[in-house]
């Protein structure tokens, strides 16, 4: 199989890359920075922002694209909420080239869709579309609405997976994206503190390796 892998510099990106060169798949990356991690696989720098379905092409072409490219950190994005809006320019980029082509999509989605699950959602198979509590959420929502309306309108075979909190392999490049799994462990290491910000701030974590096998 032939996979298109978008955000291939990711933690995600990267893993399940990995991962399907190890059962013999071919895999190409896009992604707008070079990966850190490894040079095992295929891969061209283009910022997805404003490209064309042109832009995307490859040789082979693609049996399917993972799109996994986003700009995910939430609080960034409060502060900077044109980058949620790059999300959704992205996603469109990249639907458009599997529409045109004819490819399936498997899309990263997030637990964020949901809202506040304690005061909206009863039912989690449902993503609370009328209250998104950060841009980002409002990012993915959107994405998730390109992908089924797509899926209707011209047969776009698709899956969306909702990421709950990935962390592991991949996940220490703390000068870039700071989050809590790495930074505790390097804290810890220090023999610094650490800080949980409120009592009730309780989260589900899902093993990267776990994470990879279920794409």
């Amino acid at each position: 199989m032939n996979v298109l892998i978008t955000g291939s510099s990711g933690q995600i990106g990267t893993n399940v890359a990995l991962a399907l060169l190890e059962r013999g798949d071919e895999v190409t990356g896009i992604d707008k920075r070079p990966n850190t991690w490894t040079d095992r696989f295929r891969m061209r720098e283009l910022d997805l922002v404003g490209a064309t379905p042109a832009d995307l092409k490859t040789n082979p072409k693609p049996d399917v694209v993972l799109h996994f490219a986003a700009n995910a950190k939430v609080f960034e994005l409060v502060e900077h909420p044109s980058r949620a809006m790059d999300n959704v320019k992205m996603l469109f980029a990249v639907i458009e080239y599997c529409r045109a082509e004819r490819i399936p999509i498997i899309f990263a989605s997030s637990r964020e869709v949901y809202g506040d699950i304690r005061r909206h959602v009863i039912d989690e198979s449902a993503a609370d579309f009328v209250v998104a509590e950060s841009p980002y959420s409002a990012s993915k929502i959107a994405g998730e609405a390109f992908i089924y309306s797509y899926a209707r309108c011209y047969g776009l075979p698709h899956i969306v997976f909702r990421f709950s909190n990935v962390y592991g392999r991949y996940d220490n490049d703390v000068k870039r994206l700071e989050r809590v799994v790495p930074l505790f462990i390097e804290r810890i290491a220090r023999d610094e503190p650490i800080t949980v910000y409120g009592k009730e701030k309780m989260l589900d974590f899902t093993y990267v390796d776990d994470c990879a096998n279920g794409i």
